[in-house]
């Protein structure tokens, strides 16, 4: 762990956060209790900035293995989601050269671990039987950077050892700042060495918005609905040997896996060192849940969608929705229009029935008009919350990470004329149909919330 940031190889780091709700975690192992997100031992506070933590502190954080001859050298961390399932990032376990994934023989997984040179008492280690990444991964992207690790034998759960949760995953309050996570590991540190201590920091969830500001460069090819960027630009971050840590977050004394460290921009152009100047791409756990469900064998307990109504005591909350209302100076992207509903304490618009839609056709239809920068009146264009920034052809609701299921596309939509795709919003006329858009330029959102 580092008071810095790197970039995209095996001990690349980076940060990301999302938050969970409950997940669990079943288990039918003998040794002390197996539910989820829990420390067993008391400790101390945790602080903003990077620090040696205690043994037992993050009890689910795993090291990663290669053996190479006769040595075992450390190469990434992973997360313990159940006593036979490790996640980490797809980098750590492919070949950056043959884009081969490695050889399950050749890996293994230490657990209970502090001093990363030291094999104590409480460490366990497991050879891994089979290892599964995700099909879509994108080495020269860092999308779909997420892998499972099958141990070939069962963990032992004990005040060192111990389950993170899953899913289903809460979502962050907002992405400007105020929510935070833990990421931890034996990363990089200011004096570009390996650390033998646990180290861990805690660090801010930043928007799309801002990430994408900070360095276009970077995250223009890489920014999409599977990862999200944390950390600071102060020198503050994770560095190399931090990748496929996870970013924990903490919600009702219940620690959840949110994000994997993925990658950051590059120290200059000739070094893999991690910058100290710029945000960490985490992989966005909710994205990618029937992955890590049916390849972990994980349960997840029943929830009530945050649709149409939801029960509350004695009422029930129902779903409302809320029209932006901008003139024609002003335009926005589809980043910025998500970061303008968290802004209000909502979320963009989710369109997941025929009754939702009734809903938008009325506010669109109400809408009217506007007219553009030529003087024109067109119809007004409002963002809602689906996109396909992944390009692999499924659209996915942002907020609830939920494959769209419900579509009322316009004739011949979703197209992929003129790269003008990837986005949705919806066309204010009668119909109110959905149009796949370029994702940089709409002057109208649409946010959802329950009251």
């Amino acid at each position: 762990m580092a008071t810095g940031v790197n970039s995209l190889l095996r001990c690349s780091s980076f940060v990301i956060v999302l938050i969970c709700i409950i997940a669990v975690c079943p288990s039918k192992n003998d040794g002390i209790s197996a539910a989820c997100g829990k420390r067993k031992i008391n400790l101390q506070q945790l602080v903003t900035h990077g620090y040696t933590t205690n043994p037992g502190e993050f009890p689910w954080h795993a090291a990663l293995f290669m053996l190479s001859g006769f040595q075992k050298s450390y190469i990434c961390g992973g997360s313990l989601v159940n006593e036979l399932s490790i996640v980490t990032a797809a980098h750590c376990v492919v070949d950056p050269s043959t884009r081969q994934v490695l050889s399950p023989a050749s890996l293994y997984v230490q657990l209970g671990k502090f001093k990363l040179n030291l094999y104590g008492d409480s460490v366990q280690e497991h050879a891994v039987q089979q290892v599964i990444t995700h099909t879509n991964f994108q080495s020269t992207t860092s999308k779909f950077d997420i892998a499972i690790l099958k141990l070939a034998t069962q963990v032992r759960f004990t005040d060192y050892v111990q389950p993170i949760c899953v899913f289903p995953q809460p979502q962050p309050s907002s992405g400007d700042g105020s929510d935070e996570g833990v990421v931890v590991g034996w990363g990089y540190t200011e004096f570009d060495a390996l650390s033998d201590a646990l180290k861990a920091t805690t660090v801010p969830l930043i928007s799309y918005t801002k990430c994408l500001e900070s360095n276009p460069d970077l995250f223009d090819r890489t920014l999409y609905d599977g990862m999200f960027c944390a950390g600071y630009t102060n020198g503050t971050n994770v560095c190399n040997g931090d990748s496929g840590g996870g970013l924990y977050y903490n919600r009702n004394n219940v620690w959840y896996l949110i994000g994997i460290v993925s990658f950051t921009a590059a120290r200059d152009t000739d070094s893999n060192l991690c910058s100290t100047n710029d945000y960490t791409g985490f992989t966005k756990v909710s994205a990618f849940e029937e992955f890590v469900v049916k390849s972990c064998g994980l349960v997840v307990p029943p929830q009530a969608e945050a649709t149409d109504q939801l029960e509350l005591g004695h009422g029930k909350k129902q779903k409302y929705f809320h029209a932006s209302n901008f003139n024609v100076a002003e335009k926005i992207n589809w980043f910025q229009a998500a970061d303008y509903c968290r802004s209000l304490r909502k979320h963009l618009a989710e369109v997941k029935s025929p009754e939702d839609n009734a809903k938008v056709k009325e506010i669109v239809r109400q809408g009217g008009m506007e007219i553009d920068a030529n003087g024109v009146a067109r119809n007004k264009q409002y963002w809602i919350g689906a996109n396909d920034l992944g390009v692999n052809g499924q659209f996915r609701w942002q907020f609830s990470g939920k494959p769209v299921t419900f579509t009322h596309w316009r004739h011949n939509e979703p197209n992929d004329m003129n790269n003008n795709h990837n986005c949705v919003a919806v066309l204010g006329n009668k119909q109110a149909f959905w149009i796949d858009t370029n994702c940089k330029g709409k002057r109208q959102v649409l946010c959802e919330y329950l009251k």
